[in-house]
C-alpha cells in the first residue's frame, strides 16, 4: 500500500486556481503597503531557537515547530538536554526585530516595511486557522510618534477596503488595561491570567467568562472589571484618570484619524489584550462581523530589539491575518481570479513547430497569457486542452497557413474560426 497523499493536519495543497486567487490577493495587498511607501523584505524561515525563546511570543513560544539538531551535534547532545537549536518562525515580528538589528545601519530611519510570508504554529487545526498560514506585515521601526500607528491602521484599512471590506477598528493601549485591573484589585501575579481570559472575551459566552474570572481573581474582582470594562459603554473621564498617558496615546490616534477613511469605524476597546507579550503601548485590531476573531491586529512593541542589540527601539506595526481575509472572500464569491489565458497555441506536426514557437513568443511579447501546448496529442485532444485551460483562442499553424505567412484563430466560445496574421490579432484589453 502506498504513501497517504493527504498533507498533514493543519497544512494544505492549493490547486491552481486557489494559488492564483491566493496570489493576486497577495499582489494588491503589496501594492497598497507599497502605495504607503512600505518596503518589501524578507527574513529565513528558520530561526535559532533561543531567538523564538528569547523573548515576548506568550503562548505561541508553547507552539513552535522544533528542528532536531543534526549528525554528530545530536549525537554528542546530553541525556535530558534540548535535542532542537532551530525552529521555524511562528510570526513574523520577531524575525523583522532580528533583521532591524543586523541591518540597521543600511536602512533608512524611519524604516517602514512589509513582509509578506509563511508562518508555522504546532497548534490544533480548525476552520480559519492552520498549522501553516500567512501572514501580510506593515511595519514602521525607530520612530516615538504616533503618526507610526495612525500610518500603520491606515495601510492595513486601505488593503482591507481594497476588496471592499470596511472593518471596525478596535483600539487599547498595554498600560491602560493593566492600570485598570490595578483599580480592580487583581494582584500583580494574577494580572496575565486576567489578560488570557479578556482575551477570549469574543470567545465564550459572557457568563462562562465571568465565571472563569471569579475563580482567578475573586468574586469582587471579576464584578468591577463586569462594570468598568466588559460593559457596553465606555466611560472616557475614568479612563482618562486611570491612565493618562495612555489614554493621550489614544487621543493623539484617534483625533488625527477623525478626518481620514476610517472615521466611524474606530472604537475604544479597553478590554482588549493582543496575546503577544512584547506590546507596550497602543494595540490595535480589525473587526468583521462574519467572524469571531480578529482578521488583523498590532500594536507597539518599544523593546522588541533588545535581546538582539542590547537596547529598545521604538516600533509599531500589524498584520492582515491573510487566511481569514481569504475565508471572507471566498464565502462572499468575490475571490480574485487568476489573469486570463488568451490563448492556446497548437503544435500541427514536429515539422511546424517552429512556425508554434514563434507565433507564442510574438503574442507573449505583445502582452498575451499564452500556453504552447506540450503534450503528444492530435488537434481534437489539444482544442479539448485549451477548453480546460480557460483559453479564449486556440491558434492553429497548418502547412497552407505556413505557406501563407497565417495562423488560425479559433474564438473556443463560440467556434467561429479566422484566418490572419499573428500582427492582426487585437492586443490585450483593447
Amino acid at each position: 500500500m502506498g504513501s497517504s497523499t493527504t498533507p498533514p493536519s493543519g497544512f494544505r495543497d492549493f490547486l491552481p486556481e486557489a494559488c492564483a486567487a491566493r496570489a493576486k490577493v497577495i499582489e494588491t495587498i503589496s501594492g497598497v503597503y507599497r502605495s504607503f511607501g512600505f518596503q518589501p523584505i524578507d527574513t529565513s524561515a528558520v530561526e535559532d531557537l533561543p531567538v523564538l525563546l528569547g523573548k515576548g511570543g506568550g503562548e505561541n513560544e508553547k507552539l513552535i515547530f522544533k528542528i532536531l539538531k543534526r549528525g554528530e551535534k545530536l549525537e554528542r547532545t546530553e541525556p535530558g538536554s534540548e535535542l532542537a537549536d532551530l525552529g521555524l518562525r511562528f510570526d513574523l515580528t520577531l524575525p523583522l526585530a532580528r533583521f532591524y538589528s543586523r541591518y540597521c545601519g543600511q536602512l533608512p530611519n524611519p524604516f517602514k516595511a512589509y513582509h509578506i510570508g509563511p508562518v508555522w504554529r504546532a497548534e490544533r487545526a480548525q476552520k480559519g486557522r492552520y498549522r501553516e498560514f500567512y501572514q501580510c506585515d506593515a511595519d514602521i521601526i525607530g520612530s516615538e510618534s504616533m503618526l507610526c500607528e495612525v500610518e500603520v491602521i491606515s495601510a492595513l484599512d486601505a488593503a482591507f477596503r481594497a476588496f471592499k471590506i470596511e472593518p471596525i477598528i478596535w483600539l487599547s493601549d498595554r498600560s491602560l488595561l493593566f492600570s485598570l485591573l490595578d483599580q480592580a484589585g487583581v494582584p500583580a501575579d494574577k494580572r496575565g491570567e486576567a489578560c488570557l481570559l479578556l482575551d477570549k472575551l469574543d470567545k465564550v459566552d459572557r457568563q462562562t467568562l465571568l465565571g472563569e474570572l471569579e475563580t482567578a481573581v475573586g468574586a469582587q474582582c471579576a464584578k468591577w472589571l463586569q462594570s468598568h470594562i466588559l460593559g457596553g459603554k465606555v466611560d472616557r473621564d475614568r479612563l482618562d484618570a486611570a491612565a493618562p498617558e495612555a489614554m493621550g496615546r489614544l487621543n493623539q490616534i484617534m483625533d488625527i484619524l477623525k478626518n481620514s477613511p476610517v472615521q466611524g469605524r474606530l472604537e475604544l476597546r479597553p478590554s482588549l489584550v493582543r496575546g503577544f507579550d512584547y506590546y507596550t503601548g497602543p494595540v490595535f485590531e480589525f473587526r468583521h462581523p462574519r467572524l469571531s476573531g480578529a482578521i488583523g491586529g498590532g500594536g507597539r512593541y518599544d523593546r522588541l530589539t533588545e535581546q538582539f542589540s542590547g537596547k529598545g527601539t521604538p516600533a509599531c506595526g500589524a498584520s492582515i491575518g491573510f487566511e481569514r481575509l481569504m475565508l471572507i472572500l471566498e464565502e462572499s464569491g468575490s475571490v480574485a481570479k487568476a489573469d486570463e489565458l488568451r490563448a492556446c497555441v497548437s503544435v500541427f506536426s514536429p515539422e511546424l513547430l517552429g512556425h508554434s514557437i514563434k507565433t507564442a513568443a510574438q503574442l507573449r511579447a505583445a502582452g498575451w497569457n499564452v500556453d504552447l501546448y506540450t503534450g503528444t496529442g492530435k488537434l481534437k485532444a489539444q482544442f479539448k486542452y485549451a477548453d480546460t485551460r480557460r483559453a479564449k483562442l486556440a491558434i492553429i499553424i497548418g502547412p497552407e497557413e505556413a505557406a501563407a505567412g497565417k495562423i488560425k484563430v479559433k474564438d473556443l466560445s463560440t467556434g467561429q474560426e479566422t484566418l490572419t496574421t499573428t500582427e492582426n490579432l487585437e492586443k490585450p484589453g483593447s
